[in-house]
């Protein structure tokens, strides 16, 4: 017999989250840094992820969640069964967030911020900003490469 606690974080795991509606992206880069805690903490809907994917970057679903190291066959599912992304999962979702806003502050265009977290970089040795977002120093890396284009300084 299920407890009211189980039954509970099972709805919750079906529920609207961060991702239902669409464009929601823009609603968690105006949030304060304690709500997008938050909202990562108890997971995104999955399918912000397809439509970061599609909307934001231009590119195939399984393109994303290669270069962020994510199961795509996982998200697939969660993505079906309207269920939401775990905290890790949200969290390299928001990393992509985070970065195409400060890509397209600091390009002034989001097609140019896009195209460049696609495009292989140098810097990153070869890889795409994009494929390196599934770990924390990677992450730290693009973010620092953004901060020395935006100040002209040679990255």
């Amino acid at each position: 017999m299920a407890t009211r606690a189980a039954v509970a974080s099972a709805a919750s795991k079906r529920s609207a989250g961060l991702g239902a509606k669409p464009r929601d992206f823009e609603r968690f880069a105006r949030m304060d840094p304690i709500s997008q805690g938050r909202i990562i903490r108890d997971g995104m809907d999955a399918i912000i992820a397809e439509r970061v994917a599609r909307e934001l970057l231009q590119i195939p679903l399984q393109t994303l969640l290669a270069g962020l190291g994510l199961p795509s066959s996982t998200i697939l599912r969660k993505i079906s069964r309207k269920e939401r992304l775990s905290g890790s999962e949200s969290d390299r979702i928001a990393r992509v967030l985070y970065i195409r806003e400060q890509a397209a502050d600091v390009f002034e265009d989001e097609g140019l911020a896009a195209e460049w977290m696609r495009r292989a970089n140098a810097a990153l040795g070869g890889l795409t900003p994009l494929e390196v977002l599934d770990t924390q120093p990677g992450y730290d890396r693009v973010r620092d490469i953004l901060s020395r284009i935006a100040f002209g300084i040679a990255a």
